[in-house]
């Protein structure tokens, strides 16, 4: 796990952390040098425009399907609320796993995937604007992201909960449709820009908002060469997860439960 994302209990006290490092469980904070969603390089502009998007709202009235209800229960059972069996579609096992997540963090208990749980999920999987999914993590949230990049930009990825370099890639190509700054980290400002559709590159000065430092479009042109197409190809192929993923789903369970 990388040191920007939380999992499972050390999400719950990010709250308490203060400047250096705090270990917990075994996991470590440190302090990060980089902003993820890189918002320095992302206009106020577009900022904006992405804060001030509406949050989709799902509920048993309202159940779908759609991937932003697939991306709530991975990105949940991430945060070890857990629905066994995440679908598109919003059922009555994940109606009581969200009024369980709603009950226990403070929020209203309504059993409707709405602004309030959007907020809460975010500010839990990323307590600052440091904190994203990125290279080498893996997990339930991991799963969230991919599906969304699958269903929302045609990413093409293999839904296996791990942030390999086709997961960064679909990320940076997401950003630069975005107009956010590209990092190919998956934090605050992706989650909501990716969540809700907004089209952020119709801020008025989304074609100022810069791309990749040289030194990034290096280690991406690495990334591309020809000695890793095969391993590239293989993480691509299919979109849906493969049956033999099934026990690192199973393990992902046991993992979360046991926090």
């Amino acid at each position: 796990m990388s040191k920007h994302v939380f999992t499972g209990l050390s999400r719950r006290f990010a709250s308490l952390a203060t400047a250096g490092a705090i270990a917990l469980g075994g996991l470590t904070l440190m302090a990060p040098t980089a902003a993820a969603d890189d918002y320095d390089r992302t206009s106020a502009e577009v900022i904006q425009m992405i804060e001030a998007q509406v949050w989709p709202n799902y509920s048993l009235q309202n159940p779908g399907p759609s991937v932003d209800i697939l991306a709530a229960q991975y990105f949940l059972n991430h945060l070890t609320y857990v629905t066994e069996n995440p679908s598109s579609t919003f059922t009555r096992e994940f109606d009581r796993t969200l009024r369980d997540f709603e009950r226990r963090e403070g929020i209203t208990v309504n059993g409707v995937l709405e602004s309030q749980s959007w907020i809460k999920i975010r500010n839990m999987l990323f307590p600052t604007t440091a904190d994203a999914f990125q290279r080498d993590d893996r997990g339930y949230g991991v799963r969230a992201v991919q599906v969304l990049l699958n269903e929302k930009f045609d990413a093409g990825l293999t839904v296996n909960g791990r942030y390999n370099s086709a997961t960064e890639r679909a990320v940076r190509n997401a950003q630069r449709d975005l107009c956010i700054g590209v990092d190919g980290a998956f934090g605050r400002l992706t989650y909501k820009a990716v969540i809700t559709g907004v089209d952020s590159c119709r801020a008025d000065n989304a074609e100022a908002v810069a791309e990749e430092a040289p030194a990034e479009e290096g280690a991406e042109a690495a990334e591309q060469a020809p000695a890793e197409e095969g391993a590239e190809a293989a993480e691509q192929a299919p979109v849906q997860e493969a049956p033999a993923e099934e026990g690192d789903q199973a393990r992902e369970l046991e993992a979360v439960r046991g926090h």
